[in-house]
């Protein structure tokens, strides 16, 4: 079992990974703008953790400051699996991004 880590570089991008493997996604956010990523997790993934995590973890930082959104999953099937991410204000309908990352899942 491995861990992936994911950028919004491998959005549109199939990558490989195990059944039994933990990736991890980061992507940019600024809270105070009010935009989030909301994800659409399919079947065939936990989720572990989403959390916002600043750029230098212990350090104080000031009010609208940049970090990323941090989403971990374990793969927990086989096949090809597609998740989305949308950068979206929860007022608002239309979501200013949305990225897909296709994940092909493989028995080990």
């Amino acid at each position: 079992m491995a861990l992936v880590h994911l950028v919004e570089s491998d959005a549109r991008r199939t990558t490989l990974v195990r059944k039994g493997d933990t990736v991890e996604l980061r992507l940019a956010e600024i809270p105070t703008t009010g935009y989030r990523w909301r994800w659409r997790l399919p079947n065939g993934l936990r989720l572990i953790a989403d959390e916002h995590v600043r750029p230098e973890p212990g350090l104080p930082g000031a009010p609208g400051q940049p970090g990323q959104r941090r989403l971990a999953f374990d793969i927990t099937d086989s096949g090809e699996h597609e998740l989305t991410a949308e950068l979206v204000r929860p007022w608002e309908d239309t979501p200013r991004r949305t990225l897909s990352f296709v994940l092909q899942a493989r028995v080990t």
